[in-house]
């Protein structure tokens, strides 16, 4: 006791003594023996629940012993103590556990004024009781009775509504209504959990998609943009300012313009996915307000959207601008402009082919098949699942494409000293690292910068109007542009480009795909190959 603060109630400790002695001359001896027995309070550190230590054997207080009986009982939670066993245990001679000072002054009045059990108690006194039995015995879960949980709730939900009120006010919010129902949280507490479900639905295998960066990115708007509702105001009229502030086109901060009519979509789509998180979230009580369907979502479409025809075509590289392009490239980005040119493809395509992706020098695997074309071992083939849509794609690879891919297997393994697995990569770099990173927030970073060193080099060396600025993704978009727009060599196109409905089996399953025109493509990727004949013949040996 030598440790109890200054405060201890040592004048409310006599009184108590003084009811007490009054109220127990009808207590047998033993049990007179066990009042006046110094039971410390707790410990004098009251982390050891009551129960102390003596010279030879362990000794518990009254309470400790109660609450022992209950657990062995079953019974769960714990209601709060009887006076008997509670004041014997916070009770020593003429000083009294602090923690407990409360409970002392009510039974240190005239007797009268004494409520029979903790049952009785008013609810600001259990309340407060509850509290310092959970600091005393952080394990036992206690309760009040129905009457004092009922009376503790009514206050602090009547509290927090004039706490919403006074924080709409002070925000210039609309008041809430009055029987809005009581919800813990905040939009951007909210949006913080979304945002960690959205990172885990991208993280596959322990390996983030970066595909899923523009979708976190979203999420980080809503929370700079949008005002910190809480979620217990968050009724439908509040929903639906949510949703305008994207529907009318906010201004871009860096531009100063209205953000484009697609970036608006795609957060309005992003807060539906969060909405519907939300509602159906065992983090939050939040719950979908009525005709919550009813939100209107259309984004506004302004003057300023009218496009020209000019900005409806295509813009690519002539020949001309590819010869300058193949001629002052380096053999490894002579492989990736021939790479996307013969086969359409762009980082996010020729980053993910892997060596078990090539069939080098041999028919297509589909000739035995049933597929028509006139194959030997003098044709090479790439054929893969386009990313995101796993829809098959094969393409017939030229011989210069074939060419610099020998070239570029026997100057990678050179250079990381070890030979490479099938199902590796092709594009690697020196330390054997993937070169299209996929979990970062600019996947194809190292292509646009290599990229853009080339375009520096042709403009230093030919002028810097010889090629239009144009980004790596053009590339991409040669063949098909090439083909034209009618309408048998637009299907040729759209296989070229791996569109369609993907199928569940194998790539190599000639069946689920033998109603496209895979010879005519093939045709096609020749033709093309014709067509850039002066842009080979500018560089004879392409891979020095």
């Amino acid at each position: 006791m030598e440790t109890l603060p200054e405060f201890a109630l040592e004048d409310e400790a006599k009184r108590f003594r003084k009811w007490q002695q009054t109220a127990e001359t009808s207590v047998s001896d033993s049990e007179q023996g066990l009042s006046s027995h110094r039971w410390p309070p707790f410990g004098s550190s009251g982390l050891n629940g009551g129960v102390t230590r003596g010279e030879t054997e362990t000794e518990w207080s009254p309470l400790a012993l109660w609450i022992a009986e209950q657990i062995k009982k079953g019974i769960q939670p714990v209601p709060l103590p009887p006076l008997p066993e509670l004041l014997k245990s916070i009770y020593q001679e003429d000083r009294i556990d602090y923690r407990f000072g409360h409970i002392a002054q009510l039974f240190s009045g005239p007797p009268e004024s004494h409520p029979p059990t903790t049952g009785d108690l008013r609810w600001q006194d259990a309340f407060k009781l509850l509290n310092r039995l959970t600091e005393a015995y952080p394990s036992v879960p206690w309760t009040m009775s129905q009457r004092q949980v009922e009376e503790t709730a009514q206050f602090h939900e009547q509290t927090a509504r004039e706490a919403i009120a006074t924080t709409a006010k002070v925000r210039s919010q609309k008041s809430p209504e009055t029987k809005i129902p009581l919800i813990s949280g905040t939009f951007h507490q909210a949006l913080k959990e979304y945002s960690k479900y959205r990172k885990a639905h991208f993280t596959k295998a322990g390996e983030f998609d970066g595909s899923g960066h523009y979708m976190l990115g979203m999420i980080e708007n809503f929370q700079k943009r949008q005002p910190n509702l809480p979620l217990a105001i968050l009724d439908f009229t509040h929903c639906q300012e949510i949703y305008d502030f994207w529907r009318n086109r906010p201004l871009n901060l860096r531009t100063n313009k209205p953000l484009s009519k697609k970036h608006c979509s795609s957060h309005i789509g992003e807060l539906k996915r969060f909405f519907i998180w939300l509602h159906t979230s065992d983090k939050f009580a939040w719950r979908r307000p009525e005709d919550f369907d009813l939100i209107e979502t259309k984004v506004q479409k302004l003057p300023s959207d009218r496009r020209s025809i000019h900005d409806i075509e295509i813009k690519t590289f002539s020949v001309d601008h590819l010869k300058l392009l193949y001629k002052h490239a380096l053999p490894a980005q002579r492989l990736k402009i021939v790479w996307c040119l013969n086969c359409a493809h762009g980082a996010a395509e020729i980053g993910r082919v892997e060596w078990e992706d090539l069939f080098l020098n041999q028919p297509h695997p589909w000739t035995n098949e049933g597929l028509k074309i006139t194959s030997d071992n003098n044709d090479s083939w790439c054929g893969l699942l386009r990313p995101k849509t796993d829809v098959v794609g094969w393409w017939w690879l030229w011989p210069e494409t074939v060419q610099l891919i020998q070239w570029w297997k026997s100057d990678l393994q050179r250079r990381i000293k070890r030979d490479l697995k099938s199902s590796e990569r092709i594009m690697l770099t020196d330390k054997g690292a993937n070169l299209y990173r996929d979990s970062s927030r600019n996947a194809q970073s190292s292509f646009s910068n290599e990229w853009s060193r080339l375009r520096t080099r042709v403009a230093k060396a030919e002028g810097k109007d010889a090629i239009p600025k144009l980004p790596f993704g053009t590339l991409r978009d040669q063949f098909s542009n090439w083909l034209g727009s009618d309408q048998n060599r637009a299907v040729i196109a759209s296989v070229a480009l791996a569109h369609g409905i993907p199928h569940k089996g194998d790539k190599l399953l000639y069946k689920h795909y033998s109603n496209r025109p895979w010879a005519h493509l093939f045709e096609a990727q020749k033709e093309y190959r014709q067509a850039l004949q002066p842009m080979f013949d500018e560089v004879t040996t392409p891979a020095t």
